[in-house]
């Protein structure tokens, strides 16, 4: 198992990679998976669970398929969009917001490892205000290697988490 570098901002999401002899890779399960994982550490530390947001989901997935078609891993999109305005140009309106990413792990488990063993991911995921969440995979099976790595990631990972401007019964 390889294991990417990471990249983390304060208010900022999630996906990974894996070798030439794999099993296929459902997103959706991952995503399950990742909610588990994050829902128990934020438990331990005295949070609420996060919730799955459909508008959420769909950042995430636009940012996992950008680095992976675009070949770059940052927050930032090589045409200057944020993720705040990805999440913003999903019709989702947020009083905070934040986003962990991660390449080249095959895994939710160690996905969440590298989160939680980096500050400003870690800090994220234990930002009890958030509320919601929306997580992507993307597996890029034909990814190639970025310029100064001698592997490619193949597989990106975003976690959007937000505290919405109202929330249900407001």
């Amino acid at each position: 198992m390889r294991i990417g570098r990471i990249l983390g901002l304060a208010v900022v999401a999630v996906c990974a990679a894996s070798g030439p002899a794999r099993a296929n890779v459902d997103p959706q399960a991952m995503q399950q998976r990742v909610l588990d994982l994050i829902n128990a550490e934020r438990a331990q530390h005295g949070c609420g669970p996060l919730t799955l947001n459909p508008a959420l989901n769909k950042a995430a997935l636009r940012q996992s398929e950008a680095m992976a078609e675009q070949h770059f891993f940052d927050h930032r999109d090589p045409d200057g969009t944020t993720p705040g305005q990805r999440v913003h140009d999903t019709g989702y309106i947020f009083q905070m917001m934040g986003e962990n990413i991660e390449a080249g792990t095959d895994t939710a488990e160690e996905a969440v490892r590298v989160w939680m063993n980096s500050p400003g991911h870690r800090a994220n995921i234990l930002t009890c205000a958030y509320k919601e969440t929306g997580i992507a995979l993307v597996d890029a099976q034909d990814d190639v290697p970025m310029r100064g790595q001698s592997m490619p990631y193949e597989y990106y990972w975003t976690q959007e988490f937000a505290l919405p401007l109202r929330t249900s019964g407001q």
